[in-house]
């Protein structure tokens, strides 16, 4: 287990950013999840941090951070589709954003479910990395 205290490789920091970005896209993926994520934290503004997690994880999604070996070619991919549908979507939902039930109604939240199902499908297929040992050292 991490002290917190030592400096983690460019590997291990990317094994770690991929599962957030699977983290995220489960999210994104399941207006149900979503749903209960807002039951258990009523207080969130569910539908703000489907639009801002994504940022956490990718800022540029052709940024180098994101090469193999953690992210494969078709997850490379995914991200820079994804990101592309993300981005649209942030600029067709108004600001502020209405409720999450509001906008799981209209055709760009949709439209980013779908991506996010897509994308889903891409990177289940390696599935998460350890969050403490390099798994290509």
């Amino acid at each position: 287990m991490s002290t917190g205290n030592e400096e983690i490789s460019q590997v291990l920091l990317a094994q770690r950013i991929r599962n957030r970005i699977i983290e995220y896209l489960e999210l994104a993926s399941s207006f149900e999840g979503q749903l209960a994520y807002q039951a258990k934290a009523p207080i969130a503004h569910v539908a703000a941090e489907v639009i801002n997690q994504w940022e956490d994880s990718v800022h540029d999604p052709n940024d180098v951070f994101f090469a193999n070996p953690v992210f494969s070619k078709a997850e490379q991919e995914a991200i820079r589709t994804f990101h592309g549908i993300w981005d649209r979507v942030a600029g067709d939902t108004p600001n502020p954003l209405p409720e999450l039930s509001i906008l799981m109604e209209g055709e760009p939240w949709q439209r980013l479910q779908e991506a996010a199902v897509s994308a889903m499908e891409i990177f289940q297929r390696r599935g998460k990395f350890d969050e403490e040992k390099e798994v290509f050292a």
